[in-house]
């Protein structure tokens, strides 16, 4: 496995303060470059995360048999297993906008009647988090433009959803390599996804050199990377990098991730005006579902899911046009 090089310093968007013109700058770079930056101030307390940790904690030590009631073969389809997207990673979905009835039914399964800690719990999360996203997307608009959130927010991304993912890494044991794939490289399939990262970190993004690159933990802040289809819709103003997760310590991790994703109906393209006047469009319009389809069907059994992005499914190639004097 390519070893990891040393962290770098990433901005942070604090919602508690007005967002200025030379934030915005550096913070559209940094989209540009990286495609990852951090949250701070976003209004969610300490005590939500430790408490979703501990129910992760007590829900992923259940036996694996209990859990499969919610897997791929089950009528409730929560919970990934391990050796599926990694032999060390398991996880369980929750859906939105009504966070509670989708922790329900995943409740239900696992404890036999309705847990009210745990649907509430992960109502609350899921509700500020939604709020956070729709900041955050407003933040974006703006470094693409001064009129960009006025003229977009609505038309383009009103009726986005979103869902999280509790996940749970599971460390081998007697592993000779100082750091393990927790979860291979990747790209996500949203338009963007928020991170909370426990203490141990672990999440390291691809560099356009091709190093890997620590995205450390930074206490009470969340972590944002940009997503396949902010990529298209931005005509590729904004990056989708790869990312990954290694394990370097003999214990498990935890993390929770929200993906905010436009609805599976939205048809994208890039708006004129984003694509810039003289610029070439390098993504054709497509539907949103289509295109989770695609990677679902064509990463089927795969740990290593970064063969196939949204480049190669609505990525127009240009041709050089070869002009002779006469």
């Amino acid at each position: 496995m390519t070893k990891s090089k040393i962290s770098f310093q990433l901005p942070v968007l604090d919602l508690s303060q007005p967002v200025e013109s030379t934030f915005l700058s550096a913070l559209s770079q940094a989209c540009q470059e990286w495609g990852f930056f951090y949250v701070a101030n976003h209004g969610i307390p300490e005590s939500i995360f430790s408490e979703l940790c501990l129910l992760s904690e007590h829900i992923f030590s259940l036996p694996q048999e209990l859990k499969l009631k919610l897997g791929p073969s089950s009528s409730v389809q929560t919970y990934t297993p391990r050796f599926i997207a990694s032999p060390y990673f398991e996880s369980l979905r929750v859906s939105g906008p009504n966070f509670m009835a989708s922790a329900k039914a995943s409740a239900d399964e696992l404890f036999g009647s309705q847990n009210r800690e745990i649907s509430n719990v992960l109502q609350e999360y899921g509700s500020k988090m939604i709020d956070v996203a729709k900041i955050v997307i407003e933040v974006l608009l703006k470094c693409l433009g001064d009129v960009y959130e006025r003229k977009y927010y609505k038309t383009e991304f009103s009726n986005c959803h979103g869902y999280l993912r509790i996940v749970n890494y599971s460390p081998p044991e007697n592993v000779k390599e100082k750091e393990v794939e927790g979860l291979g490289m990747h790209t996500d399939m949203s338009c963007i996804t928020l991170v909370y990262q426990d203490e141990i970190g672990g999440l390291q993004m691809r560099s356009k050199e091709g190093e890997w690159l620590n995205i450390d933990p930074c206490k009470g802040s969340l972590v944002v990377n940009i997503g396949d289809l902010m990529q298209a819709w931005s005509n590729g103003r904004f990056r989708s990098s790869e990312h990954r997760v290694v394990l370097k310590q003999p214990v498990n991790r935890r993390s929770l991730a929200f993906f905010w994703c436009f609805e599976d109906e939205k048809v994208i393209l890039a708006p004129d005006d984003v694509v810039g006047k003289g610029n070439a469009r390098i993504y054709k319009s497509f539907v949103c579902a289509d295109y989770l389809k695609f990677r679902e069907s064509n990463e089927e059994g795969k740990f290593e899911k970064i063969g196939y992005t949204v480049k190669d499914f609505a990525g127009v190639k240009i041709q050089a046009t070869v002009t002779t004097m006469l």
